[in-house]
């Protein structure tokens, strides 16, 4: 049974985000959700003063209560069906009605959006199965909101870290967790980068040993995947280098650092990703030309066989003809012969091997 591959996924989810989008001449700011969303579940968590609090499937007027009780308080969001709910935490919070938009419409690219009190970022997660949702996220002074298309436990580390009382997730800024949960998105993205590399690797091993039909739609797949992971990895890169050169009071330098080195990452990525969609594009040719080269030594070896059975065929007619050697002695000599036949079958034998001498004279074999 053959499995899609991580290509085929990413075009079958394109093909079904068309009917997300907003109608043609909608008001800008309209939330329309998605039929196909899931069930919208909220979460909330208390972070500050060396202590947490964690809330599952909560409602939202518990959520936006413990924005009094705590220096941090970080709202995710999990599937987006519920647009009234979507709308009361943007009310709360005064988020922009056009960022709204943009999280409830799912096919974003990654972007860095600054508002007057908050920053509005976008990317996309990817899993190991190559399935792809938008991560939205809004913070500032404060809080961090979370947006995703779907419930995962792509963020549970970072929660685990917040539970064992990790020192920079309990300062209560919301800048580093909003770096805390940037940088496992990305991370996701070298568990998605190494199986693609090493399949290149093992596809490049096996031309080498022996070209086969099935390579080429293999390489074309690998090629299209990389090519997809740049469309995500180069904009996630431009917007976190928007987000480094913000200038906001709950943005600080220390967190830029981090922020910088997820950029690195990012380049990582991108440098990753250039060498292997090359090597792809490499080996194709290369796969190429070894079918070619591989066909070529079918043909001579088949132009040698027929070179050295021509003269050998033309004795064996001019033999087999019927001409009666007692009107003359020079119709069909030998033919009387006691040694008639393996004089012939020796003439045949010093011709092939002569050929094959000076085929091999000439380096054509």
């Amino acid at each position: 049974m053959a499995f899609p591959t991580f290509g085929q996924k990413r075009r079958r989810k394109r093909r079904s985000e068309k009917a997300k989008r907003s109608e043609v001449g909608a008001p800008p700011g309209e939330l329309v959700a998605d039929p196909e969303a899931e069930a919208s579940t909220l979460s909330v968590f208390g972070i500050g003063n060396g202590r947490h609090e964690r809330i599952e499937n909560t409602d939202i007027e518990t959520a936006l209560a413990k924005r009094e009780e705590w220096p941090l308080v970080w709202i995710d969001l999990s599937g987006l069906s519920d647009i009234d709910l979507v709308r009361r935490i943007g009310s709360a919070f005064g988020l922009h009605d056009l960022a709204l938009e943009d999280v409830v419409n799912t096919d974003q690219r990654p972007k860095c959006d600054a508002y007057e009190n908050h920053t509005f970022f976008v990317m996309r997660m990817i899993d190991t199965e190559g399935r792809s949702k938008q991560f939205s996220m809004f913070f500032g002074d404060g809080f961090v909101l979370s947006f995703q298309e779907s419930k995962g436990r792509d963020f549970e580390q970072v929660r685990k870290r917040i539970e064992k009382g990790a020192p920079r997730l309990h300062t209560g800024r919301s800048d580093y967790l909003a770096y805390a949960l940037i940088d496992t998105v990305v991370d996701t993205y070298f568990l998605v980068m190494d199986p693609l590399t090493e399949k290149i690797d093992r596809l490049e091993e096996e031309i080498f040993e022996d070209v086969d039909v099935v390579q080429v739609p293999e390489l074309h797949a690998m090629r299209r995947d990389l090519l997809h992971m740049k469309r995500l990895i180069r904009p996630t890169r431009d917007a976190l280098n928007a987000l480094i050169r913000l200038d906001r009071p709950w943005l600080s330098e220390e967190t830029k650092v981090y922020l910088a080195d997820v950029q690195d990452h990012c380049d990582q990525l991108i440098d990753i990703d250039d060498t292997y969609r090359d090597n792809a594009s490499g080996l194709v040719d290369l796969h190429m030309t070894l079918t070619a080269a591989k066909t070529n030594e079918v043909i001579n070896l088949l132009t040698f066989v027929s070179a050295i059975f021509i003269p050998l065929g033309f004795l064996a007619g001019l033999w087999g003809m019927n001409f009666d050697p007692t009107i003359s002695p020079w119709n069909m000599p030998l033919t009387q012969s006691p040694f008639g036949y393996p004089i012939a079958l020796g003439i045949m034998l010093v011709i092939a091997i002569g050929l094959l001498v000076y085929f091999k004279k000439k380096k054509w074999i």
